[in-house]
């Protein structure tokens, strides 16, 4: 079974600063909603009867890491 990638439970030290972010920063939010519905994909990918090939799998992981790192830079910026 897949596992989602729950950004509030990777990186918990930031939830309260990212759920602030998310309502006054229109774009951060997009980010997140974003990692959120290709994370949902790939879930979904991995753990449905659907076939699907390793390029496509592979496109969508590193368009999660991707954003992932622009998500964490935002909150780490000063």
């Amino acid at each position: 079974m897949t596992a989602e990638h729950n950004l509030r439970e990777e990186f918990r030290e930031y939830g309260d600063a990212m759920t602030e972010r998310r309502k006054s920063d229109p774009g951060f939010d997009g980010l997140v909603g974003r990692y959120q519905e290709l994370d949902k994909q790939i879930v979904d990918l991995e753990s449905g009867d659907q076939p699907f090939d390793d390029e496509t799998l592979g496109r969508l992981r590193r368009e999660r890491v991707l954003l992932k790192d622009k998500i964490v830079q935002q909150l780490t910026a000063a």
